[in-house]
């Protein structure tokens, strides 16, 4: 009996292990080293807040990268995630003052991208222009812009 408890929590365990979700996301187009400030939300209400404001808020935020890259050609993340609706914003914050800088007029001065490669008329995009859906195995190939 304890041996089929011992392999039936591993059968367990590794059905969860095969079932488990992750979003693969690749990063081309850098211009500069910097800190990548990446966030992923589930939220439409709390995407748009964040990516309207000055400073990107951790409200809202259902995971994240913050961590300083190195000037190369490509960079991939791989992220384990429940299955769902999110979109992604995110920006390579060369001064490490932890805000998307922008001149005079509102044109950010950093490197910014959103999932999808999604583009906003005048502003960011939306959610709904950014959103994608986490199922198994997903790809978001997102080229860092800079205006």
């Amino acid at each position: 009996m304890n041996c089929l408890n011992k392999l039936s929590t591993l059968l367990l365990l590794f059905a969860f292990n095969i079932s488990a979700d992750e979003l693969i996301i690749n990063l081309s187009g850098q211009t500069k080293a910097g800190v990548l400030s990446l966030a992923i939300y589930n939220n439409a209400e709390a995407y748009d807040q964040s990516v309207k404001g000055e400073k990107r808020s951790e409200a809202g935020v259902f995971s994240g990268i913050e961590s300083y890259i190195e000037l190369k050609d490509n960079h991939q993340f791989i992220i384990s995630l429940p299955e769902g609706m999110y979109a992604i914003a995110l920006f390579v914050d060369t001064n490490k003052n932890l805000k998307i800088d922008k001149n005079f007029l509102g044109i950010p001065k950093e490197q910014f991208g959103f999932s999808n490669n999604a583009m906003g008329k005048f502003s960011a995009p939306s959610f709904e222009q950014a959103k994608f859906l986490v199922k198994g195995s997903t790809l978001q190939n997102i080229e860092l812009k800079f205006l």
